[in-house]
C-alpha cells in the first residue's frame, strides 16, 4: 500500500483508511465525522472509490463552522486532478478548527498557497469548458432531439460546471461527454451523471455546423488579428473539438490580403447601410417649428424648447409650456413646473395638480375650459440623493421667461387671470402685491381682471388643512361668479 506524498514518512499500518465517493459533499461528511472523532490528518488515508454511494449532509450532522472562503476554494480545489487534494483539504480543515481560525488570510502559508493554486486552475478549466463546449444535434429513437458535446477537461470539473449548462441550456435535452464523467440533462429535474465515455460516443458533425462556420467566418475581423492573444484565449488543445477551428488557419493566411483589399476599397465618404441618418433632437425641433402654423401657440411652445435665456434649461428635462384651449376666458398661472411636470412635459400633473383639479371642480370650473401655465417654464431644483427638491426661481430667471408668458397671454386673451402664489402674482402685478391682503379679490389691470390666491403646493405643505382648502375653493368661485355676471361661458 502506497501512502500519498503528504505523509511519505508515516507508518501506513497506523492509518485510518477512509473510502468515499470522490466528490466534495461526500468528503465533507467524512471529514466532519473525523473531526468529531478528533482524528488528526496525519492518521487519515483518503481512498476515493467510485463504487461508493454519494453522501449528502443530513439535518442531524454536527455543525462545524469554518470561513466561507475556505468552503468556496475547497469546493473548487476538490476538482483538481491530484491524488493529494483530499488530504490537503482535511489538513487545512483540521488547522482551521484547532486554533488557526485566520489561516485563510495567510497567503504565504504553503498549504493555503497550494489550495489557491488548485482552485485557480480548476476555475480556469471550468471557464474554458463553458466557452468551448460545442453541442451537436442528434435525433434519438424516440423522435426527440438531443444535443451532445465532447470535451476533454484538465481536471474533474464536469459536476462543478454542470449548473452553468443547466441554467444556460434549460430548454434542451443535452449530454456532455468527457473521459472522466458525463453529465446529462432531460429538460427538467436534476442533472445526472454517469461514468466517463469514449470520444467515439459523441457525433462528429451535425446539420447546423455549416451555419455556425458561416457565422464565424463573417464575424472574423482580419484587421484585428492578434495570433498570440488568440492562442492565449483559445489554447490549441481545444481546437480539435471546435467546428470553427478548421477555418482559423485559412482566415489567418487571408487576413493581410483582406485588409489590403479593404484599404483599397475604402470609401471617401461614409455611406450608411441602415437608411438615412436620423435627425438630431435640435434638427427635429427646428423642422417641427417650421412645419407648425406660423404665429400659433403650438409654434410658440416648440420655440420655448430651445430657450437658453437662463441656465435652468441645463438640469431640467424639458420646457413645460401651458396647455388648454386658445382663446380661453380664464388663465391660471403658477410658479414653475415641479418634478412630475418636468418629466411629463405638462403643467400641474403632480399632487398639486390633483388638488387643483378637485378645487376647480368644487368651484364649478372645468379644467378643460381653462388655460393653465407657469411663470417659469423650466424646473428649478436642488438634488438631494435621488430626489429633486424644489427651489424658488430668482428674479433674473422670472425675467428671462417673461417673454414666453407674455406671448401666451397675447394668444389666449383671457378675461380673468388667476395667479397661484406670490411668484405669479408679483410677476403680473408688481412687488406691491400681498397674498394676505389681496387674496380672493378681483383686481383690474390693463383691461382684464386678476385674482390672487395661494398655490396648491402651499396647501399640500400645510397638511391639506380642510379649512384652507375650502378657502382656496372660495377664491376660485370668485372668478367663476365674475364670468357668470359678465355672461361669459
Amino acid at each position: 500500500m502506497t501512502q500519498p506524498s503528504l505523509f511519505d514518512d508515516m507508518d501506513t499500518d497506523a492509518l485510518t483508511a477512509v473510502r468515499f465517493h470522490p466528490d466534495f459533499s461526500s468528503w465533507q461528511q467524512r471529514a466532519r465525522q473525523l473531526l468529531v472523532d478528533e482524528t488528526p490528518p496525519q492518521r487519515v488515508w483518503w481512498q476515493p472509490d467510485h463504487t461508493r454511494k454519494r453522501e449528502t449532509a443530513s439535518s442531524s450532522a454536527t455543525a462545524i463552522r469554518v470561513p466561507k472562503a475556505f468552503i468556496t476554494q475547497a469546493r473548487a480545489a476538490s476538482c483538481y486532478r491530484s491524488s493529494e487534494r483530499w488530504a490537503l483539504l482535511y489538513h487545512l480543515l483540521w488547522r482551521l478548527t484547532h486554533g488557526e481560525r485566520h489561516l485563510m488570510q495567510l497567503a504565504g502559508d504553503p498549504q493555503v498557497a497550494r489550495l489557491r493554486n488548485y482552485a485557480k486552475a480548476v476555475s480556469r478549466d471550468a471557464h474554458k469548458m463553458k466557452a468551448f463546449v460545442r453541442f451537436r444535434a442528434v435525433d434519438t429513437t424516440d423522435g426527440d432531439r438531443r444535443y451532445i458535446a465532447w470535451f476533454e477537461p484538465d481536471h474533474f470539473i464536469v459536476e462543478y460546471a454542470a449548473p452553468f449548462f443547466q441554467r444556460r441550456f434549460a430548454n434542451m435535452r443535452w449530454s456532455i461527454l468527457t473521459p472522466d464523467c458525463c453529465a446529462h440533462w432531460e429538460g427538467s429535474g436534476k442533472v445526472w451523471f454517469s461514468e466517463g465515455a469514449d470520444k467515439a460516443a459523441a457525433p462528429d458533425n451535425d446539420v447546423v455546423e455549416d451555419t455556425w462556420r458561416c457565422y464565424y467566418r463573417h464575424i472574423f475581423n482580419p484587421a484585428r488579428v492578434k495570433i498570440q492573444a488568440m492562442m492565449a484565449e483559445m489554447p490549441q488543445k481545444y481546437w480539435k473539438n471546435l467546428p470553427e477551428s478548421r477555418l482559423i488557419p485559412t482566415l489567418i493566411q487571408e487576413a493581410d490580403r483582406r485588409v489590403a483589399a479593404m484599404a483599397k476599397d475604402a470609401k471617401s465618404s461614409e455611406r450608411l447601410r441602415c437608411g438615412p441618418r436620423p435627425a438630431t433632437p435640435a434638427q427635429a425641433l427646428s423642422e417641427a417649428i417650421q412645419k407648425s402654423e406660423s404665429g400659433s401657440i403650438q409654434q410658440l411652445a416648440l420655440a420655448a424648447q430651445s430657450c437658453r435665456n437662463c441656465p435652468l434649461w441645463q438640469p431640467a428635462t424639458q420646457a413645460v409650456f401651458g396647455e388648454g384651449p386658445v382663446p380661453a376666458r380664464i388663465m391660471l398661472i403658477g410658479e414653475q413646473p415641479g418634478d412630475n411636470e418636468d418629466l411629463a412635459g405638462k403643467p400641474f400633473v403632480g399632487p398639486a395638480g390633483e388638488l387643483l383639479n378637485r378645487a376647480l371642480a368644487a368651484a364649478g370650473l372645468s379644467r378643460q375650459e381653462l388655460y393653465i401655465t407657469n411663470t417659469v417654464k423650466h424646473f428649478k431644483f436642488r438634488p438631494q440623493g435621488r430626489r429633486r427638491l424644489h427651489e424658488r426661481p430668482s428674479q433674473e430667471e422670472i425675467d428671462a421667461c417673461s417673454q414666453w408668458l407674455a406671448a401666451e397671454i397675447e394668444q389666449v386673451q383671457p378675461s380673468i387671470i388667476i395667479c397661484l402664489g406670490m411668484t405669479a402674482a408679483r410677476a403680473q402685478l408688481g412687488e406691491n402685491v400681498q397674498i394676505a391682503r389681496d387674496r380672493g379679490k378681483l383686481l383690474a389691470r390693463q383691461g382684464r381682471q386678476y385674482l390672487i390666491t395661494v398655490h396648491p403646493a402651499h396647501l399640500l405643505r400645510s397638511g391639506n388643512n380642510p379649512r384652507e382648502i375650502q378657502r382656496f375653493v372660495a377664491d376660485l368661485q370668485v372668478a367663476a361668479e365674475k364670468l357668470n355676471s359678465l355672461g361669459i361661458k
